[in-house]
């Protein structure tokens, strides 16, 4: 007796073909499109924040600041030049040491508002060599002190 003899036919193969890219490739994509992004809003915050304030060497003697530029302006008040005149502004003079700009500012002032404090004022150069400020804000060194409860 003989063995039957069977004939295997071939199988067609087709090739699977994947459409579009793999998980692993949309994986990658998407942190390198996410760390980039990051990246930017980082860069980007970094350089508004660099140059928080100029100073008054800054604006008189290095032309850091145009005519109407809206800037921030900072230093110390000096001793003896805060004035309020009867139009409701206050005026002063702002010094980092070396030079002084006069100011005049139409914001509120806040309560630690002295002499020989730390300000950041907000506002433009006018074209009378003053720093006209629309915000005024203090310097103080961060530490509490409990009200005096005895008043």
């Amino acid at each position: 007796m003989s063995a039957p003899t069977t004939t295997y036919a071939p199988e067609s193969v087709t090739p699977t073909r994947r459409r579009g890219p793999s998980p692993r490739t949309r994986l990658v994509v998407c942190v390198v499109v996410v760390v980039a992004a990051l990246g930017w809003i980082a860069v980007r915050g970094l350089t508004g924040s660099f140059v928080y304030y100029l100073t008054p060497t800054d604006v008189v003697v290095q032309h850091q600041a145009d005519v109407g530029q809206r800037v921030r302006l900072g230093g110390l008040v000096v001793t003896g030049s805060v004035h309020r005149p009867a139009d409701g502004s206050l005026r002063f003079v702002v010094t980092d040491g070396h030079r002084s700009m006069p100011v005049v500012s139409t914001g509120d002032v806040p309560e630690l508002f002295r002499a020989r404090q730390g300000v950041v004022l907000e506002g433009a150069l006018g074209t009378d060599h003053r720093f006209h400020a629309d915000t005024l804000l203090v310097k103080h060194d961060g530490s509490y002190r409990a009200p005096d409860l005895d008043r």
